[in-house]
């Protein structure tokens, strides 16, 4: 199989992908070839790298795992060490030479760069910070939700939002996170059981949108592909969807043993 070296405004241009678009900073990794392409990204602004393969209609079996070791052997020679990589759901992914590939999630890349005719904010709307108020949004998101992932006080959030009740509790938290392309990523986002199906994570969910698109021109976030309810809610306030990914973790090996990564 035959990859070619790109960068990142080549790829773009021959592709036009929003995943490109708006997760992929200048230092991406990437190949292309008449199957389709794959890059490495720069997914957090300090690091955390990975990536996707997009192939095109009937590319062979194997596709995507040649395409990734032709990327790892890039990012070997940069000192870069990919933690996680994602193909179309159902498509096989095998290790470089040296690697380990786990097992993942689906979920769905999805974008908007339209914040207009959504939804008004909800009452008891506040801002909260990422700092001093870490250890109150983990434990409401966690209450309520295993999968929170918000990693509030970790420095990814530009913004969180929360929705206050009469009694001063939280009913509904989300962040934006900062990619490393610059992008915003919705985050964290979790209601309080009581009042899920009351429009207030609709409301919520709009707030950030506006407040993510004003501020970088688009927002985009990731929602697990078999949550229905949510992946609904998202194309109502105007998200679409670029990509169903399967995520794989990668583990480099050392001699006798794995260094393991947080998909995080």
């Amino acid at each position: 199989m035959i990859w070619a070296c790109v960068d990142r405004t080549t790829l773009l241009e021959r592709t036009g992908d929003p995943f490109l678009r708006y997760a992929a900073p200048a230092d991406v990794l990437a190949v292309a070839g008449p199957l389709g392409w794959a890059a490495l990204v720069r997914w957090r602004p300090f690091g955390h790298w990975g990536g996707a393969a997009v192939m095109a209609p009937g590319a062979p079996v194997g596709a995507e795992s040649d395409a990734l070791s032709v990327l790892v052997a890039r990012a070997e020679e940069q000192n870069v060490s990919p933690e996680w990589f994602s193909t179309a759901p159902g498509r096989e992914l095998a290790p470089p030479p040296g690697w380990q590939v786990g097992t993942g999630d689906t979920w769905a890349f999805m974008w908007t760069d339209r914040a207009t005719d959504l939804p008004p904010a909800p009452p008891g709307l506040v801002e909260l910070d990422d700092a001093a108020d870490a250890a109150r949004v983990e434990a409401f998101g966690r209450s309520h939700n295993r999968l929170f992932e918000g990693f509030p006080g970790r420095g990814y959030a530009s913004l969180w939002l929360g929705v206050e009740d009469a009694a001063g509790e939280l009913a509904a938290v989300g962040g934006i996170h900062v990619l490393g392309s610059g992008a915003a990523h919705l985050a964290g986002i979790v209601v309080r059981p009581d009042v899920r199906g009351t429009g207030l994570g609709t409301g919520l969910t709009a707030q950030l949108t506006r407040r993510a698109v004003a501020a970088h021109g688009a927002s985009t976030l990731g929602v697990y592909s078999d949550n229905a309810v949510a992946v609904g809610l998202y194309h109502r306030l105007g998200y679409a969807v670029a990509h169903h990914f399967h995520t794989h973790g990668l583990t480099r090996m050392r001699v006798g043993a794995a260094v393991a990564c947080d998909l995080r």
